[in-house]
Parts: C-alpha cells; structure tokens; sequence
C-alpha cells in the first residue's frame, strides 16, 4: 500500500503512521532502507498482534488467483518484491485507531496484495 506516500496528509490530520511487521528485529533496518519509510516500525515475530486485529493467515491467502493478479499489477507499476522478511503467509491490514482506543477504521487483507483505498483510510482520519 502507498500509506507512507501520503504521510504528510496523515500528519496534517494529526494522526501518526505506525508499521508493524512479523519479522526478526534484525529486519527493521533493512525494512526501513529499501522503503525509505520514516516513522515507527515495530515486529511482532509472534503474530500476536495480527492474532488480535483477526487478520488472515495461511497458505491460500498468499498463493490465490487473485495475489497473482495483484502481484502482476504491483510488477506493472514498478514494485519489485524482496526477500521475505518474516511470515510470508501472514496478511497485512489497515487499523486507525483513535484515543482512547476507538477503532474508525479496519481493512482486513483477504490476499497478497489487496489494500484498501488509500483515501478511505484518510477519511477515517
């Protein structure tokens, strides 16, 4: 998702982008190098996190038709996938979550590749 592209919009709103990947923490950096992202980064190499926002996890998740046609538009547009870095059938989400503790918004990703719409995520801002 291009989230990180439009951080200046997600700061005007007063709000904050936060990563959190499944990785080694070892892979933060490297995470941090190749997208150039600029805010917080955490790992979770549990997936407990992923466990309690009841994101998708398995193999048919990330090997379905449809990542395949996701993967070939992310190839279209440029985007070239590096070495997997953690769990690679664990699927991402989006949560904007307001004080105190107020979910507005919770985009479940059903595959590779599927992200929500970057101005809804900025809507729920």
């Amino acid at each position: 998702m291009q989230l990180h592209r439009v951080t200046d919009r997600i700061h005007a709103a007063g709000a904050e982008l936060h990563v959190i990947g499944n990785g080694a923490p070892m892979f933060i950096a490297g995470f941090r190098e190749t997208t150039s992202f600029p805010g917080p980064i955490y790992t979770d190499p549990s997936r407990a996190v992923y466990d309690a926002a009841e994101l998708v996890h398995g193999f048919t998740s990330t090997f379905s038709p449809r990542a395949a046609i996701n993967a070939m538009r992310a190839l279209k547009g440029g985007f070239r996938q590096g070495r997997t870095q953690g769990d690679p059938n664990q699927q991402g989400g989006v949560l904007v979550i307001a004080p105190p503790d107020k979910i507005r918004f919770h985009y479940i990703s059903k595959t590779a590749g599927d992200h929500p719409d970057v101005e809804r995520v900025l809507a729920a801002l």
